[in-house]
């Protein structure tokens, strides 16, 4: 009968009769050998070892010792550091700033760099472009720069960025380009904006973002930037507030990507390490804005910085 439902004759055909779970073991299957961990405790998690949920799905393929025997392999292990990826769009609406921007030591990194290297058939375009800099001085040096050359004036400055007007004007030169917004080069609690690509890279949340323009062609990107784009999976490598990154990952849910259960339970696990003192002030914070009492600048620049702190 087993031939009817496309099953080789002659090749033998077992039916797993028992699945051990164990906490500290792996899922094994009698005769098989499957390599994904389950043990759901905070190392793991926080290195990524374990495959998320969407990902965990698996299918059989032939063991190299004996070819009749079918083993279960996970489809996708996260991956450690950082790779070369491809550009294949949006540089030329950007060009001007890109080279203004290099010759002061800026560079560009997230979300509009993902949108230019993303290999999603439906790719979600930036609203921003974000500029990072070495130096104090540079950041203001390129503030000066774009007045002089493009008369580009600052819409809104804090502690943490610059943003620049949006343009409208289709005359003007820079016309086509997103919002230019300024990361100041600030090393704050565990915020740090500025340093070689790779420092600034692995500061960020997703794995999405985790990217930086190297050259007209080229990009720096996390080792699951290309596979996690693809898909539309908001993977979590760096939490510096568990409410923060909660907010932007329904940010980006809007935009079509999803957040596995794993990585959902980073985030209860991260607030579950925070101490009682930190939790409650970001909470009463919360609920004066909620409530609509409304905050004073000092208490917004207080939220702001219990964010920013791993």
């Amino acid at each position: 009968m087993v031939e009817q439902f496309g099953f080789p004759k002659g090749k033998k055909f077992v039916m797993p009769t028992e699945i051990k779970l164990d906490r500290d073991a792996p899922i094994r299957k009698p005769g098989t050998k499957f390599e994904m961990p389950i043990n759901l405790n905070t190392d793991v998690l926080k290195n990524d070892v374990v495959t998320t949920f969407m990902e965990a799905t698996s299918s059989p393929v032939e063991s190299k010792t004996n070819p009749e025997e079918k083993v279960l392999t996970p489809s996708y292990v996260s991956k450690n550091g950082f790779e070369t990826v491809k550009v294949f769009r949006g540089f030329t609406e950007i060009k001007a700033i890109y080279e203004l921007a290099s010759e002061i030591g800026g560079i560009i990194c997230g979300g509009y760099v993902r949108y230019m290297c993303s290999p999603a058939i439906t790719v979600f375009p930036a609203g921003d472009l974000d500029i990072y800099f070495p130096s104090d001085e540079a950041h203001d040096d390129f503030i000066i720069l774009m007045d002089e050359k493009y008369n580009l004036t600052v819409k809104h400055e804090n502690g943490v960025s610059t943003t620049f007007s949006k343009i409208t004007d289709s005359e003007h030169a820079l016309f086509g380009s997103p919002t230019i917004q300024l990361i100041k080069p600030i090393k704050e609690g565990a915020i740090v904006a500025t340093g070689t690509m790779e420092t600034i890279l692995e500061n960020f949340d997703f794995t999405v973002v985790r990217i930086g323009l190297l050259s007209p062609s080229t990009a720096m990107a996390d080792a699951d930037f290309l596979h996690d784009e693809a898909k539309h999976i908001l993977r979590l490598k760096n939490i510096h507030c568990p409410i923060s990154s909660t907010l932007r990952c329904m940010k980006y849910s809007r935009k079509g990507y999803w957040l596995p259960p794993m990585q959902v339970v980073k985030l209860f696990i991260d607030w579950d390490n925070r101490d009682q003192e930190y939790r409650d002030k970001l909470v009463d914070f919360l609920k004066q804005a909620n409530e609509g009492e409304g905050l004073t600048q000092a208490e917004v620049e207080q939220m702001e910085a219990l964010m920013r702190i791993d």
